[in-house]
């Protein structure tokens, strides 16, 4: 009896399903709406293959492969073709290393799985090969392959920052303007350090153990400049203050001037002034008890100008213009020969609208032995040079050779010049220095 009741049942079934097949076939569903409907899940088995010398094969008759084991390039898939187009194939890449796994010119990202559908006699994937979107992509801690610049990145695509944190606690943050802020939640500038006040707060080169700083930090109101300090509490070399005043060598103090410099200075290769016509004035410095570098007062005493020339026989050439008016000079003149004598004569000189325009020798020198000061021929604007006593020379010049007379005359524009007649036979270089020593 019990036979024949199992007989039944299973006659019952296939005429069931018999049935059911016209519109499909339901498993937990009796109104199947495709050829197979399935209300529920459905369990793919997966199959683990092990990747040897960078690649892997993968067996027939599998729907889902889990990648194992290490790789130290692109791991190389092999497949078997599917014996009917349509077949679906899941292929996840779960190797160490870091590698991506490439099947038929397709690469499935490390840490990441693809599906592949044979088709047209190979695999191919269903996404174009794309692999994961670009919003599930993540980011490995060994890195990541396959990857392309243009639309996988780390960061955000809303309007918000990106942080990141290290023992959960943030240690950078870049704003959607693209600022980046270290030791700040808010940067104000392409890379803002935020307010924290450190000696060493910037290295540009530092060695492994930090003693070896280059680079800036801040106290109160400075930014220090360092270089190769040992610790943090060396003094910085250079400090520049919030006012602008600069300190070098002063350790991390205040500046008391504009440069304020404890020790030596030095300047390399100072221009010449130019000489020739007195455009150019030399203003020199002094320094007070303090160290400060101060000019000296009254204004403009102690400025210098200054000119060369080449002067001919009876000509008369300017060598020092743009004399300001109300002002008065010591002057002094060299000039020389082929035969090495040297003469050098002193003057005082006014340049004075008021009347009070004049020049009148002082002194003088000559480098020959025997020769006696110059004799001064004088009037309220010129005074004449002359040497008693000096021979001629082979460069043709005669016993007045170095004679000469200089003359102040007024330029025009409130402003005088000094010229220079040579009263000798032949050319001669004068050379003349024009001293300030005071103000009408």
């Amino acid at each position: 009896m019990k036979k024949d009741l199992l007989v039944l049942s299973g006659i019952l079934l296939v005429m069931s399903t018999a049935m059911q097949a016209q519109t499909g076939v339901g498993i937990n569903t009796v109104t199947p709406g495709t050829t197979l409907d399935v209300n529920g899940a459905i369990t793919n088995r997966e199959t683990a293959v092990a990747v040897a010398s960078n690649a892997a094969t993968i067996p027939a008759n599998v729907t889902q492969i889990q990648l194992t084991g290490s790789a130290t390039a692109t791991i190389a898939i092999t497949a078997p073709a599917a014996p009917n187009a349509g077949q679906r194939l899941i292929i996840y890449n779960n190797t160490g290393g870091g590698f991506g796994a490439s099947l038929n010119g397709f690469t499935i990202t490390n840490g990441q799985a693809m599906e592949f559908a044979y088709s047209n006699g190979n695999w191919r994937a269903t996404n174009n090969g794309a692999g994961a979107t670009a919003t599930s992509i993540p980011w490995n801690t060994l890195g990541n392959s396959g990857t392309n610049p243009t639309t996988n990145f780390l960061g955000t695509t809303d309007n918000q920052g990106l942080a990141l944190r290290t023992n959960n606690a943030e240690q950078m943050r870049i704003t959607p303007t693209g600022n980046v802020g270290i030791g700040t939640t808010t940067p104000n500038s392409h890379l803002d350090l935020g307010p924290l006040v450190s000696s060493t707060k910037l290295a540009v080169y530092n060695d492994t153990a930090g003693g070896d700083f280059y680079g800036f930090g801040l106290s109160g109101g400075l930014l220090h400049f360092h270089t190769a300090s040992p610790t943090s509490a060396t003094a910085p070399d250079m400090v520049l203050h919030s006012t602008g005043q600069l300190g070098i060598n002063i350790g991390a103090t205040n500046p008391t001037a504009n440069m304020d410099v404890n020790g030596t200075a030095r300047i390399r290769n100072t221009p010449m002034l130019a000489a020739g016509n007195g455009a150019s004035i030399a203003i020199p410095v002094y320094h007070d008890a303090n160290g400060n570098v101060v000019k000296t007062a009254p204004p403009g005493h102690g400025n210098v100008m200054s000119g060369i020339i080449t002067g001919a026989p009876g000509a008369s050439t300017l060598i020092i213009g743009n004399i300001p008016d109300g002002t008065y000079y010591r002057l002094t003149v060299t000039v020389a020969n082929a035969c090495t004598h040297h003469a050098v004569a002193e003057f005082w000189v006014a340049a004075n609208s008021s009347g009070g325009t004049a020049i009148q020798g002082r002194d003088g020198f000559m480098s020959l032995n025997g020769v006696a000061p110059p004799t001064f021929s004088e009037t309220q604007t010129s005074t004449g040079v002359s040497w008693s006593g000096v021979p001629g020379c082979g460069d043709g010049g005669n016993t007045a050779n170095l004679d000469f007379t200089m003359y102040i005359v007024a330029s025009g524009g409130g402003t005088y010049q000094l010229n220079v007649v040579n009263n000798g036979n032949v050319n001669r270089g004068y050379s003349a220095v024009l001293e300030r020593v005071g103000t009408y």
